[in-house]
């Protein structure tokens, strides 16, 4: 498994929390809700391109379709 991509994660989940943070104590909770919301769909894209190479290598191993 790639380890660039769990240091990419946990940089964005860090990030996010400090921004998070950050507009929260500054009463902006729609906006940091947001920024939230951005950060895990960033993540999430991340991790359906990686579920999609997973099935296309299966698919490759076993010779399925």
């Amino acid at each position: 498994m790639n380890l660039d991509l769990l240091f990419k994660i946990a940089g964005v989940g860090i990030l996010i929390s400090v921004f998070h943070t950050a507009l929260k104590q500054a009463g902006k909770e729609d906006m940091a809700h947001l920024c939230t919301l951005a950060g895990f769909t960033i993540v999430l894209f991340w991790v359906v391109q990686l579920l999609g190479q997973l099935f296309t290598t299966v698919q490759t191993v076993f010779k399925l379709f």
